[in-house]
């Protein structure tokens, strides 16, 4: 299954496959998996940065959440990936949006004490949008 086979790339870096896929193949950049979680909630996860890139500018949501709530963005602050969090947020990414927890990016920054990721989303949290 194709759809199987681009969220497997986005998890493991692979853009060439996705490039394909999408481009060629004609696959969605919001493809899901069984539990919600697109390819962009995956690179993001797993910190491929040119994935992001490319999702985004194939119109990629970048504030799908999955079936727990998570976005790209809780993602990328929880997993410590600055570049990629940035990215999100000049893009539009809402950072405030809380899991089935209740544990927002902050949290996660807050919780892993990165205190670049703490004041990336602060600034994010007074110049972009919230829910």
């Amino acid at each position: 299954m194709k759809e199987k086979e681009l969220l497997d790339a986005a998890e493991s870096g692979d853009l060439s496959i996705i490039r394909n896929l999408v481009l060629e193949d004609g696959l969605s950049a919001n493809t899901m998996d069984e539990h919600n979680r697109s390819a962009l909630l995956k690179a993001s996860k797993h910190g491929h940065k040119d994935i992001v890139e490319f999702l985004l500018e194939q119109d990629a949501d970048i504030n799908h959440r999955d079936n727990r709530g998570t976005t790209a963005v809780y993602w990328a602050a929880s997993r410590g990936h600055k570049e990629i969090a940035s990215l999100l947020i000049e893009n539009g990414a809402v950072v405030n949006y809380s899991d089935d927890r209740r544990w927002t990016a902050m949290d996660h920054a807050k919780s892993n004490g990165d205190k670049e990721m703490i004041a990336l989303l602060e600034e994010a949290l007074t110049t972009s949008k919230t829910a």
